[in-house]
């Protein structure tokens, strides 16, 4: 075969080891490493041990053909490339809202794009399918990206904010957003389409973790407040939330159910102000945590009331106060003028001196 030819999952390929075998003796052993030193036995054949392959992604590297001949080993290697795409396996990416989103697929280092166009490839795209908690009806999947192969470039059918990573020459064909939102949560699928109807996808599943605070953020002590955490749909029965609340916070000294998705705080103190986290788990694994943060504002007593009612009342005075000093002042600066009067006024006219 030709170590340079790139093969698409599927495809056949038979990979031959020339063996010199003895015209008298025990003929020698043939057997085959994969990249991962997995042994294969192949068919020998007068002169060949040939191993007839239907390939995948595990078989994308270096081959070793390992020959025993009277207690002596010879080894020989070839190069196979098969076309493939990152991540694997297609695990869900979880992270906390208002993260920044990247949904990942790429090419292989080993693989250049030049070798992608040497199978006659017809595209790529991006195609999304929401989750029915998102608010969408996930009837059939939406377009959002779609690459122009001449000139190599993306073309938006629908963004949702998001937007390619890098140039697809570089193979990496990843999309990114600034903030993961609930609406977010859903399959994102990379497809590859080459001539006589092959296709290669990855798909990434994106599930977002929500806390949300009823009724707010920020309300008065002594009132309930609702946390809930989740993503969206039922846990699966491997994974397990675990809630870690304020150091001063009043459910320290309550018990509660810490794996709960709803947990209650009956009376808010301002204790409870500060982060709570929620955490996800898969066994022992972390997968992502979502953060919280409570501001519980303290209740105003009776003599608090009348404290502050009893200011008010003062400043109210001390304003009336400014102003008659204001007028009084103003009095004594511009007093009325009068005027003198005659008490035997002479009418006016003409008389004679």
């Amino acid at each position: 075969m030709n170590p340079a030819s790139l093969l698409l999952p599927g495809e056949s390929l038979s990979l031959t080891c020339d063996v010199e075998t003895p015209q008298y003796g025990t003929a020698p052993k043939v057997s085959w490493l994969n990249p991962q030193g997995k042994i294969y036995y192949g068919v020998s054949e007068a002169g060949f041990a040939k191993l007839p392959l239907s390939v995948t992604s595990q078989d994308n590297g270096q081959w070793t053909c390992v020959v025993v001949n009277d207690g002596k080993e010879s080894k020989a290697t070839i190069s196979v490339s098969v076309f493939y795409l990152f991540p694997i396996p297609e695990n869900p990416q979880y992270l906390p809202e208002s993260q920044p989103l990247t949904i990942p697929c790429s090419l292989p280092r080993s693989i250049s794009w030049s070798q992608i166009q040497t199978r006659d490839l017809l595209g790529v795209h991006w195609e999304f399918t929401p989750k029915p908690s998102s608010g969408l009806t996930p009837e059939r999947p939406q377009r959002l990206f779609t690459l122009s192969l001449d000139p190599l470039t993306w073309k938006v059918n629908q963004s949702r904010e998001l937007s390619p990573v890098s140039a697809p020459s570089t193979g990496n064909m990843s999309l990114s957003g600034k903030k993961a939102r609930e609406r977010d949560r859903g399959d994102y699928v990379c497809t590859f389409e080459f001539k006589n109807g092959w296709t290669l996808n990855r798909t990434v599943r994106v599930e977002v973790l929500r806390i949300v605070s009823s009724p707010g953020t920020e309300v008065t002590s002594g009132k309930q407040i609702d946390l809930s955490c989740s993503l969206g749909r039922e846990l699966p029965s491997d994974l397990h939330l675990k809630w870690i609340p304020p150091e001063h916070s009043s459910l320290q000294s309550l018990t509660f159910d810490h794996h709960s998705t709803l947990i209650t705080i009956p009376e808010a103190g301002t204790g409870d102000s500060g982060m709570w986290r929620c955490e996800l788990w898969q066994s022992n694994t972390l997968l992502t945590s979502a953060v919280i943060t409570l501001k519980i504002n303290p209740k105003l007593s009776v003599w608090m009331l009348v404290t502050i009612g009893g200011g008010i009342v003062i400043i109210v005075l001390l304003i009336l106060l400014f102003i008659l000093r204001q007028c009084r002042q103003q009095k004594m600066r511009h007093p009325r003028h009068r005027f003198c009067q005659c008490k035997n006024p002479k009418p006016k006219g003409f008389y004679r001196t």
